[in-house]
C-alpha cells in the first residue's frame, strides 16, 4: 500500500484525527457522558465505602456520649463535636489514612487525616475533649472556656491506643491541599502544634451575650499557636475510608481578618453536643413529614433543611431521613439505590465493570481492540452491529451478558432504537483527548525524536532504536521479556508504506490509544519519559 493507504490509516474511525473531524456536537456529547461516567464512579465508590466502613470500621462509628451542659456554655473537660459553618459537616478523623508529620523533632511519626462529614452521631471519629494548656493562662478558675484562651483538643481514647490531638503543621504536602494550605491532622504528641487559640468567628448578633464565654453553637475560629493558621474547611470533596467528605486544611487568615459570608464561614466552627444532633434529626423528620414551621423558634430547623438537601430524597420517598443521618450503612444503601435508578445507570454500570478489565489486559490491548473495530467496520461509519462489537471485546477476555450488551445502547447507540454501537464513543469514554499534562510529554518525546533524526524526519527505525523496552509495564512486572516487549511495540506501527515515516499525528494517535490503558496522569507521564529517556 502506498500513500493513500497511509492516509486511510491516519484518518481511520476512532483515531485522534478522525475524532477531531466529527464536529463540536459529537465531541460535546462525549464530554457530557464522560463527566456522567466519572460521577457514576465517584458516587458508587462513595456508597460502597459508606457501607463498607459500617462493617470494617464499626468501632470508630459506634455512638459514644458527649457532655450535655444545661447552662449552654462550653467547659474545660467537656467532650463535644465540632460543626463547620459552611459545610454543616462534623470534624472527623480517618483512622486508615495516615499522613507524615514533621514536628521538628528527631522522632518520625504519622498522624490521621481529617475531613468533615454529615454523619450526625457522636462517635470516636468526631468527639473531642477540650483541655486547658496552662492553669496560668490568665482566665481564672471558673472552669469555662473563654475567647482568647489556648486549649488542646484531644480525640476520643477509643479511636486509638495512643492519645491523639488536633494538630497544625507548616507542611504543605497532602492529597487535598492547594497553594497556601497547610496540613491539619490528629497527632499523638501534645507539642506546640497541638495548641489552639479560640477566637470569635464573627461579632455577636444583636441580643446575644457580649462576654468572653464560649457557648454551644456559637461560631468560633481555631487558630494554631504554632503556625498562626486557622482550621478551615470547604466543599471540595476528598475520598476517605468512609466515603466522600469535605476537605479540612489550615490557612493563613486574610489581612484584616475574614470578610464576607463565604470567607467567614470557611474558618467558622461551633461546639455541639449529642442533644443538638438529636434535635437536628428530629427536625429533619418534621421537614420530611411537611411539619416544618419557619417561624418556629427552633435553632435545629435551619440546620435540618441543610442536611436534608444533601440526602437527595426523592418526592414521596416515605422513609425515615433520620436513619440516613445516623447510619453509614443505610445512607450508603440509599445513595446506591438512587444511583442505580438514574437514566443511563445500567450502561455506566456495565462500563464500570468492563473498562478496568480492558485496561488490565495490557498497555496495547485498547489499541488492538480499536483496530479490530475499524477492520470490522466495512462501511467506515464508526459503528458496528451489537453482536459484532461484543465479539471484538471477547478477544480481550471480556464477556458481556445479554442485559449488559443491551444496556450499552442507551449511551453508545448513534440514534434511538438503533442496534448499532458507536465504537468511537466507547473508546473516547475510555480516555478523553490528551490534555495539557499528557499531551505535553508526548510533544516533548516527539520533539526529541525529530531533533535526533536526519532532516528531522522520524522513521520507524528511529522509534526502534530510541524506545526503551524496560519502560513497558509488563517488563517491569516480569510478565514479559525485553525482546517480547520490543516486538509488541514494533507491531503498533504501520511499516507497509515505502518511506516508513512516522508523523506527529501518528505518534500522537499511538499515545492516545495507550492513554486508554493508563488512568493516572503521573503513571502515563513516567511511561513516556522512561520510554524515550526524557
Amino acid at each position: 500500500p502506498g500513500p493513500a493507504a497511509r492516509t486511510q490509516h491516519r484518518t481511520s474511525p476512532g483515531s485522534a484525527m478522525a475524532l477531531a473531524e466529527l464536529g463540536p456536537s459529537w465531541t460535546d456529547g462525549v464530554q457530557v457522558e464522560e463527566r456522567k461516567l466519572q460521577e457514576y464512579y465517584h458516587r458508587k465508590n462513595h456508597g460502597l465505602l459508606l457501607r463498607g466502613a459500617a462493617q470494617t470500621l464499626k468501632h470508630t462509628l459506634d455512638p459514644i456520649p458527649t457532655t450535655n451542659a444545661t447552662d449552654g456554655l462550653v467547659h474545660l473537660g467537656d467532650t463535644l463535636m465540632l460543626r463547620h459553618a459552611g459545610t454543616g459537616g462534623l470534624l472527623q478523623a480517618d483512622v486508615q489514612d495516615e499522613v507524615e508529620v514533621n514536628d521538628n523533632s528527631r522522632r518520625e511519626s504519622v498522624g490521621m487525616a481529617l475531613s468533615s462529614g454529615q454523619l450526625l452521631v457522636p462517635c470516636a471519629r468526631n468527639v473531642f475533649t477540650v483541655s486547658r494548656v496552662s492553669d496560668d493562662d490568665g482566665f481564672g478558675s471558673d472552669g469555662c472556656l473563654h475567647y482568647g484562651q489556648v486549649v488542646r483538643l484531644g480525640a476520643s481514647p477509643t479511636l486509638s491506643e495512643r492519645p491523639m490531638y488536633l494538630f497544625a503543621t507548616d507542611g504543605t504536602q497532602g492529597e487535598a491541599l492547594e497553594d497556601g494550605d497547610s496540613l491539619m491532622c490528629l497527632y499523638p504528641r501534645a507539642v506546640a502544634g497541638a495548641q489552639w487559640r479560640v477566637a470569635r468567628a464573627q461579632a455577636p448578633a444583636k441580643g446575644e451575650a457580649d462576654d468572653d464565654l464560649v457557648r454551644l453553637g456559637a461560631p468560633i475560629r481555631l487558630e494554631s499557636v504554632a503556625t498562626s493558621h486557622a482550621l478551615a474547611c470547604d466543599e471540595k470533596l476528598r475520598m476517605t475510608s468512609y466515603g466522600n467528605e469535605c476537605r479540612v486544611f489550615g490557612q493563613a487568615l486574610p489581612p484584616g481578618g475574614p470578610s464576607g459570608v463565604e470567607e467567614v464561614s470557611r474558618y467558622a466552627w461551633s461546639f455541639v453536643d449529642s442533644q443538638w444532633a438529636e434535635e437536628v434529626v428530629a427536625a429533619t423528620r418534621k421537614v420530611e413529614r411537611g411539619g416544618f414551621d419557619v417561624d418556629e423558634d427552633d435553632a435545629a430547623n435551619p440546620h435540618a433543611a441543610k442536611y436534608l438537601a444533601g440526602l437527595y430524597i426523592p418526592k414521596g420517598w416515605g422513609s425515615d431521613p433520620g436513619e440516613l443521618l445516623q447510619s453509614n450503612d443505610k445512607r450508603g444503601a440509599h445513595e446506591l439505590a438512587l444511583l442505580e435508578g438514574e437514566a443511563g445507570a445500567p450502561a455506566r454500570k456495565t462500563l464500570s465493570r468492563i473498562l478496568p478489565l480492558i485496561r488490565r489486559a495490557g498497555m496495547h490491548v485498547p489499541r488492538r481492540l480499536r483496530w479490530m473495530c475499524v477492520q470490522a467496520d466495512v462501511s467506515g461509519a464508526g459503528v458496528l452491529p451489537l453482536r459484532t462489537f461484543s465479539g471484538v471485546l471477547s478477544w480481550s477476555g471480556v464477556r458481556l451478558r445479554d442485559d449488559e450488551l443491551m444496556s450499552l445502547l442507551e449511551i453508545l447507540a448513534p440514534k434511538p432504537d438503533s442496534e448499532l454501537i458507536d465504537y468511537r464513543r466507547f473508546f473516547a469514554l475510555m480516555a478523553p483527548p490528551l490534555g495539557q499534562v499528557r499531551g505535553g510529554v508526548v510533544r516533548d518525546a516527539y520533539a526529541k525524536l525529530r531533533a535526533n533524526a536526519p532532516g528531522q524526519l522520524v522513521e520507524v527505525m528511529h522509534l526502534q532504536r530510541a524506545w526503551d523496552p524496560q519502560s513497558h509495564p509488563e517488563v517491569h512486572s516480569g510478565r514479559m521479556s525485553v525482546d517480547e516487549a520490543r516486538e509488541e511495540f514494533m507491531r503498533q506501527w504501520d511499516v507497509s508504506h515505502a518511506d516508513a515515516l512516522v508523523s506527529y499525528e501518528e505518534f500522537l494517535d499511538y499515545y492516545q490509544d495507550v492513554s486508554m490503558a493508563v488512568e493516572c496522569n503521573e503513571v502515563f507521564v513516567e511511561l513516556v519519559r522512561r520510554g524515550w529517556g526524557l
